[in-house]
């Protein structure tokens, strides 16, 4: 990160005192729904880190981090160690700055399911079964996961009930454990968690606790699940959010990022109360994070930020109300025909009933470039995937002038995508446009349509910053207009 120090992320979040190192989170148990691998890096945690492994044939091992094969592949297990690390680090001085884990005293669980392979919802299952049996000692009151869509096309829009992960994690709900999930990283998908869990997403604080540095994250997905509920609830720093520097490059610190990286830092905001409020339920929590977090201007999405002094300010009240729990109503086409479904006049019954639609393959091409005109940016991301690539080079020209007038980051994300197959070198002068959008997806497939011809083309390096969008393109303009003064 070309900039400053960020602050510390339990600044960031609201925190009036850094959490202490040896309390916070205490005598709270977190399952992390997720793969590690061992480092030396969270050797403190000694027997208050367990995993936990449901294999192909539905057996059930848990063993010590430390246990652990450090061999194969380097990447696997990276991802559930920075959660591990943004949760639970030792403090550590940076600039004049204490950063610290956020519950670093809680009790973790690594639960390795083999996500995103066949099968996975059932072992889940077995897997949170095995630890609300084996694991009453742990306490077990937060779930977090950060890949909750698992294996479900991310733009086909369905009721959450038929996920494989709301399924497995049903009892755990019933037994007011609470679920806390990223609510997805760029507009390009459709699909959000349902009303039942904490759904986290992501802004701007460009590292600094400072709220009038703060914009909303231009990429940010939000709106309607697919039973008709609004997601996110709240919202947390999604970039530069500081962590021990896990890997052996010499830096003292990493940086994880993503709405993986926010749900996290909320699962330990979550446990940091637990601890201190043991009487507090689920909803109760949920209630006072949501309805005391603050407003972020200049956005449609209804989800606040995350502030930990205003929720425990009120929690502390003696007047505190008692929170009642609200059943909301849902969406579902299962009383409906689905045909007559698509000339309704609300987006999710249309989009419902157009992915019933297509995964029947009950429309034409034709159709299909319909719905591409639809009011709705969730119908056309439907429709636009659905189409793939250009069938002919007619086809292709039409996918160039959709692109231009399509107003919706996500929906631009499907139309680059299908362009970025076969995509020939003399298309240069349309994707040089696109290396500055607001859409990662978009970006990505320019990156990706550079690749294909490193011979001939400057390359785009990725992003998720948009603070530095314009900054990663300055060299590919450049090159771009120099290119054009010469031929």
């Amino acid at each position: 990160m070309d900039r400053e120090m960020p602050d510390p992320t339990w600044k960031r979040l609201g925190f009036a005192e850094r959490p202490d190192f040896h309390t916070s989170g205490l005598g709270v148990g977190i399952v992390i729904i997720d793969s590690i691998k061992p480092h030396h890096l969270v050797n403190h945690l000694n027997t208050r880190i367990k995993c936990v492994a449901v294999h192909e044939n539905m057996t059930v091992t848990m063993q010590d981090i430390s246990s652990m094969n450090r061999e194969g592949d380097h990447r696997k297990g990276e991802h559930g160690l920075m959660s591990v690390l943004a949760l639970a680090h030792e403090p550590i001085l940076l600039e004049g700055q204490v950063h610290v884990g956020i519950a670093p005293a809680a009790t973790f669980i690594i639960l390795d399911h083999g996500a995103f392979t066949t099968g996975e919802g059932e072992r889940l299952k077995k897997g949170m079964e095995w630890i609300l049996e084996h694991g009453v000692e742990w306490n077990i009151k937060i779930i977090l996961s950060t890949g909750w869509q698992a294996l479900d096309n991310e733009v086909h829009l369905k009721n959450t009930s038929e996920n494989s992960t709301v399924k497995a994690l049903a009892t755990a709900v019933q037994q007011g454990i609470l679920v806390i999930c990223s609510n997805g990283n760029t507009r390009l998908n459709n699909i959000m968690p349902p009303i039942q869990y904490l759904a986290v997403g992501g802004y701007v604080d460009r590292g600094k606790a400072d709220y009038s540095l703060h914009a909303p994250f231009p990429d940010e997905p939000y709106g309607r699940n697919g039973d008709g509920h609004f997601r996110p609830d709240l919202l947390a720093p999604r970039l530069h959010l500081t962590i021990p520097s896990y890997e052996t490059s010499g830096k003292r610190v990493s940086f994880y990022e993503g709405t993986s990286g926010a749900a996290t830092l909320v699962a330990g905001v979550a446990a940091h109360l637990f601890s201190q409020f043991p009487s507090l339920s689920s909803e109760m929590l949920r209630h006072f994070l949501v309805e005391h977090g603050e407003p972020l201007e200049g956005d449609d999405n209804l989800a606040p930020r995350i502030n930990v002094e205003n929720t425990i300010r009120c929690m502390n009240r003696v007047d505190k109300p008692r929170y009642i729990s609200k059943t909301l109503p849902m969406i579902s086409l299962k009383n409906q025909n689905s045909s007559s479904a698509i000339h309704s006049m609300d987006d999710i019954e249309r989009a419902l009933s157009l992915t019933v639609l297509v995964e029947r393959g009950e429309l034409s091409r034709e159709e299909l470039w319909n719905f591409t005109k639809d009011s709705s940016a969730i119908v056309r991301k439907i429709a636009v995937s659905t189409l793939g690539e250009p069938m002919n080079e007619r086809e292709r020209k039409l996918y160039w002038v959709s692109l231009i007038h399509e107003t919706e980051g996500g929906v631009r994300g499907w139309y680059m995508h299908g362009l970025l197959q076969n995509a020939p070198k003399e298309e240069i002068h349309h994707w040089i446009n696109w290396s500055t959008d607001i859409n990662w997806s978009v970006r990505w497939c320019v990156s990706e349509y550079l690749a294909q011809y490193p011979e001939c083309f400057p390359q785009l390096e990725k992003t998720q910053d948009p603070d530095t969008i314009h900054i990663k393109a300055l060299p590919l303009r450049q090159w771009y207009k120099l290119f054009n003064d010469v031929t």
